[in-house]
């Protein structure tokens, strides 16, 4: 009996392994989103923020009581700590938070002020190296005149330490620490005039780089300038010297001194630009980002503030060739809140890679459509990618019950971390928000290159737009896109217009040429000659990739709308993809892997991977084909990705493609695999 038992109990012991739920490092590298704190937020004018050291990520947050904290997130245990650094000295105000900075001994420095209410610059040092759940008495450095933000840069060559800030008479100044933050003395100031100039900063510890205003933007017409100190001395763009950086409380500088990279046009009222973020890459060249509100209110005005902020634009700029090339990349949807019209959900720049930037904006970030959560406009964070010239983007959060804002990028040759902010943002005093994190581990082999044939292969995509299609034209330009770039393929999306009895696909020369079919398609009916070519490239044997709504793409559902001119086709789904289309299934559930020998799923994880999506109900299957994926939700099992044979053709179909998928690199590798089998 206690054989039998035992029997039974390795019996299905693999099942539940199969089907346990991922622990927090699973689901970390998995790619899912990760709650760092319950109480956080920051403004953007301060930096860093986060710093990141292998495994360990220190992250400088304001609770919505005004506190200081550092929160530590170990990525090798996915594991988080918060701790409390200032209680009840400063009042509950976004603009609080601190700049973050490691010294030589590994500990920790943070720097912050309150939001121009006194003239103290306040300071911490950790007690131990790497660790910020204790910390020495804060300490105090008395300015000359009212305080806010903090800025930390590093200077190589003096061995210097700054702190800029904006002080006396609302201009940019700093001080200096020769001992890496264990003491202070005043330094000098940057400019010196009548506006509010805001700036974004940059070093490479050779050359501190800045970007500024000419004032706030609801009180200017702004432009952009770009300049850098080094040595001592302030240069434009293109190193043409300004002069010396001056030592003492007056300065003979204003920002128009630098070099315009936006010209806002000061004598209108429109294309006023606020400052974002300032990177640069491996070389020491800046690149930056800014908003443009396309429709704001009258200057200075306080009364009527409902006028506008409903209109802001993403804009991407790069010094190349001795000049300043701008661009608008996305939509940057509506203000925060009225009377902050200038305010957006922001954007931030990857630290070393120029064509990655995440977003937050409360529309589709390709055309201003507004992102509805039961009718309540929602910001959601994304991930932009630039290929030649046009970006690209992939949603990181998707419908969600409240806004996603502020995010700020980490990043080292083996990932990518993004945090943000979640939550109620009424204004920059009042907040109820949260600190969340994402990690994209990289899979990708840095030695690998794309095979000689992948140019002389052709893969198109075929897409539409629809409410009910999970955005597949967000995902599928970025992934053809990418896939391009990493793999060497050559990519072609086609997204077609009008109404689904009747769509029109363009550039259908694309099918007969096409070397694989993707199919992410939703209930359209298409020209029958357009239609002649699909069926045709399967009898020819060529392969199909069916991605989601696939199970259902040529499946009009009232026929007799049809014209004379345009043919469904209910076929495809049994006789190509090989299985029933019989509805959905609860949402959000796991992914386990059926077939863990395959090579197409040989590195699928282990555990549980979770989908935000409805699990389809897709059986009966092909009994022919060989299952890859099986998803389990509320009870109900069903596969979610196979390959099979229809005819000669190679046929892999699955029914994930939720719009966050595409930010999991799994089910990137899954995609692919899936490509490089279906073409061998």
């Amino acid at each position: 009996m206690k054989s039998l038992k035992a029997f039974l109990f390795l019996l299905f012991l693999p099942i539940c392994v199969l089907f346990s739920q991922p622990t927090p490092l699973e689901a970390l590298r998995h790619g899912d989103p990760v709650k760092l704190s319950e109480d956080g937020s920051w403004c953007w004018f301060q930096d860093p923020r986060a710093l990141m050291d292998g495994d360990q990520i220190w992250v400088a947050g304001v609770t919505s009581e005004g506190h200081n904290t550092v929160v530590s997130w170990d990525l090798s245990k996915n594991s988080t700590h918060s701790q409390l650094l200032t209680e009840g000295s400063l009042p509950p105000d976004d603009h609080n938070v601190g700049a973050l900075f490691m010294r030589s001994d590994g500990k920790l420095l943070k720097v912050y002020a309150g939001h121009s209410i006194d003239s103290v610059v306040r300071y911490s040092i950790s007690t131990s190296a790497k660790e910020a759940s204790s910390w020495q008495p804060e300490r105090q450095f008395k300015t000359n005149g009212k305080v806010c933000y903090s800025n930390l840069l590093w200077e190589a060559p003096s061995k210097t330490l700054y702190n800029f800030y904006r002080g006396n008479e609302n201009n940019p100044h700093f001080l200096v620490s020769k001992d890496e933050g264990d003491t202070w003395e005043f330094g000098g100031r940057l400019f010196e005039f009548e506006g509010r100039s805001y700036l974004r900063y940059a070093s490479d510890g050779k050359r501190i780089h800045f970007i500024s205003t000419d004032g706030h933007p609801r009180h200017f017409n702004n432009n952009i300038y770009h300049g850098y100190l080094e040595d001592g001395k302030l240069y434009r763009s293109d190193g043409s010297e300004v002069g010396p950086i001056s030592r003492d409380t007056s300065s003979p500088y204003k920002p128009s001194d630098f070099t315009l990279v936006y010209d806002g046009n000061l004598a209108t009222r429109t294309n006023v630009a606020w400052t974002s973020d300032l990177q640069l890459d491996a070389e020491g060249v800046p690149y930056l980002v800014f908003s443009v509100t396309k429709d704001p209110i009258s200057r200075g005005e306080t009364q009527h503030t409902q006028l506008g902020g409903m209109d802001h634009r993403y804009h991407y700029a790069k010094w190349e060739e001795g000049g300043w090339n701008s661009q608008e990349i996305a939509y940057a949807g509506s203000r925060l809140y009225p009377g902050e019209n200038e305010y957006t959900g922001l954007i931030t720049l990857h630290p070393f890679n120029k064509d990655v930037a995440y977003i937050s904006t409360d529309v589709d970030p390709k055309n201003g459509k507004p992102l509805l959560v039961d009718t309540v406009r929602r910001y959601e964070v994304f991930r932009g990618e630039n290929f030649n010239g046009k970006w690209e983007w992939t949603p990181v959060t998707y419908k969600s019950p409240s806004d996603n804002l502020r995010p700020i990028v980490l990043a080292d040759k083996d990932k990518e971390v993004v945090l943000w902010l979640k939550g109620r943002y009424s204004t920059y005093k009042d907040y109820d928000q949260e600190i969340w994190g994402k990690v994209t581990y990289s899979t990708t082999k840095k030695s690998q290159k794309p095979a000689p044939e992948a140019a002389d292969t052709n893969i198109v995509f075929l897409i539409s737009e629809d409410p009910d299609n999970y955005e597949a034209t967000w995902t599928i330009p970025a992934f053809a896109n990418k896939l391009q770039r990493e793999k060497g393929y050559q990519t072609e999306v086609l997204l077609g217009s009008g109404p689904r009895e009747s769509y029109q696909l363009p550039k259908t020369e694309k099918i007969k040429e096409a070397d694989l079919l993707v199919v992410f398609i939703r209930r359209v009916a298409l020209p029958s000659k357009d239609l002649a070519l699909i069926k045709e490239h399967i009898q020819k044997g060529k392969p199909v990739l069916g991605i989601r709504t696939a199970n259902h793409a040529f499946s009009v559902m009232d026929k007799e709308v049809l014209p004379n001119t345009h043919e469904d086709w209910w076929e495809f789904v049994p006789e190509v993809l090989g299985h029933e289309n019989q509805g959905y299934g609860p949402a959000v559930y796991p992914v386990l892997v059926k077939k863990r020998k395959h090579r197409l799923t040989r590195s699928w994880p282990k555990a549980t991977w979770v989908s935000q999506g409805n699990l389809y109900k897709v059986n009966p299957i092909d009994k022919k084909a060989k299952v890859l994926l099986e998803g389990s939700s509320a009870g109900l099992e069903e596969p979610v990705a196979w390959t099979r044979k229809s005819g000669d053709s190679k046929v892999m179909y699955t029914s994930l493609g939720y719009p966050t998928d595409f930010s999991k690199p799994h089910f990137i590798e899954l995609l692919y695999n899936g490509i490089d089998w279906l073409l061998q």
